[in-house]
């Protein structure tokens, strides 16, 4: 029995997941969606677990419909890695290049938090300031890379628990 390559799956899923990202976020970017965190999260959650459920089914019917749980975590991962890292580098390429409005946006939006929590002028003026260091270096790229690894990891764990199967015993 041929085994089932899991790189040229995750490929696939996860090429599709970055282009599919990509124009998420064209779309939150472009609408008043982006300014909703809840609606932007659900978002991206749906489409995180349904590019896990086609990927890591996909994985189970070529393997004449098993799976370890070992298995699947190690696909969604790397499936999630893929496409995020596509996704990274867009959004990344965006907020510099295309639209560098909105990293403006973002940073009255959370000045506008802090004045609301009760922070003093220096304070924001503090925090404001290390958000925008923060966003002109490569170190947001970076972190939301690790951060889109995590997440992907965690939606692993769970997609992984639902759909495996593993072989029976004596077979």
């Amino acid at each position: 029995m041929e085994k089932v390559s899991t790189a040229r799956i995750a490929l696939k899923w996860g090429l599709i997941y970055g282009i599919l990202s990509v124009l998420l976020t064209t779309i939150l970017y472009n609408t008043s969606l982006r300014v909703n965190f809840i609606i932007s999260l659900m978002l991206s959650i749906s489409l995180t677990f349904f590019i896990l459920f086609f990927a890591l089914s996909e994985f189970k019917s070529l393997n004449n419909g098993f799976m370890k749980y070992s298995e699947g975590l190690g696909l969604g991962t790397l499936t999630l890695a893929t496409g995020g890292i596509l996704g990274v580098f867009y959004d990344f390429l965006y907020k510099k290049y295309i639209d560098s409005n909105i990293i403006s946006l973002q940073l009255e939006k959370a000045q506008e938090q802090y004045e609301s929590m009760g922070m003093s002028e220096d304070q924001i003026e503090k925090s404001i300031e290390k958000a925008q260091q923060y966003n002109d270096s490569g170190l947001s790229f970076l972190l939301a890379f690790l951060i889109v690894i995590f997440f992907g990891f965690i939606c692993s764990i769970i997609m992984s628990a639902i759909l495996k199967k593993d072989k029976p015993f004596f077979s």
